[in-house]
């Protein structure tokens, strides 16, 4: 373990074996570090922050910090990061509001400088968040999901797997599984390049595809195609789709398509 002699780091914190912690880092009393962490210059880590093993934090990365939620009343609530997560510079993520309560990261994620993940958010596994990218609070994201530079996230939404977010799109409604916006958070259509780099065999992505349809092309109404997806008893990727879609939602799905030349179908959301 190396500590540089700016840094200061309270007595009751875990730090694990071999971790590096750089110039002006500051670890606070009951944050724990996992073996192997990488800390850059002026991390601060705080509020029972939990960091798993082989992560690396780069210069300016706060974890832990209060909400910005003006329920919060100082009870004990927790920020938990997964292992091997890369968090570039300045990047910001807060504990959660409530008793007990925690904002999570899971593995295997890159946060691009400024990325912000807000008050218990739920965020999943190989998630790419590129510069500026921002969660409000409570925001559920699955794995493999990427969010281009400057993109905002209404609290409460929901991002299914493997969506695509546009850079700087204004996603107030939840995204589905597997799909791509627009700049306006709309839906553009399936993410065909990330299906097949995750390796989604050509059956899936040909179900997917007839799934979009349904949904967006052949029915007047976004309902509508909920339904006829339901009938048509859909398995593997495209079950996933329908059960994203069948979920309980906060703030509703997105349920606008936008085609090359601009004009909108199946424009219900619910």
């Amino acid at each position: 373990m190396a500590i540089h002699p700016t840094a200061i780091v309270d007595r009751r914190a875990e730090i694990g074996a071999e971790v590096d912690i750089g110039p002006f880092c500051i670890i606070d009393a009951g944050v724990a570090v996992g073996a192997g962490c990488r800390l850059h210059q002026g991390v601060h880590l705080t509020g029972r922050a939990r960091i798993g093993a082989g992560c690396e934090l780069h210069a300016g990365v706060l974890i832990g910090h209060a909400p910005q939620d003006v329920k919060h009343r100082g009870e004990e609530s927790f920020c938990r990061i997964g292992e091997r997560n890369i968090i570039r510079e300045y990047s910001t993520i807060h504990r959660a509001t409530g008793e007990g309560q925690a904002t999570t990261l899971g593995d295997d994620n890159f946060l691009l400088s400024g990325a912000h993940i807000g008050h218990n958010c739920t965020v999943g596994n190989r998630v790419t968040m590129v510069n500026g990218a921002k969660l409000a609070g409570h925001v559920q994201v699955a794995d493999r999901v990427t969010f281009g530079a400057d993109a905002l996230v209404h609290q409460f939404v929901r991002v299914g797997a493997l969506a695509m977010i546009a850079a700087a799109a204004r996603v107030a409604m939840d995204i589905p599984p597997f799909m791509l916006t627009d700049h306006d958070g709309l839906i553009a259509g399936l993410n065909s390049v990330g299906l097949r780099r995750a390796g989604l065999s050509q059956e899936q992505i040909l179900d997917l595809r007839r799934a979009f349809h349904l949904l967006y092309r052949q029915s007047p109404l976004f309902r509508q195609g909920v339904g006829r997806l339901a009938e048509s008893k859909p398995t593997g990727a495209a079950a996933e789709l329908l059960k994203f879609l069948e979920a309980p939602s906060r703030r509703g799905v997105t349920g606008v398509v936008r085609r090359g030349g601009g004009e909108d179908v199946g424009d219900e959301s619910f």
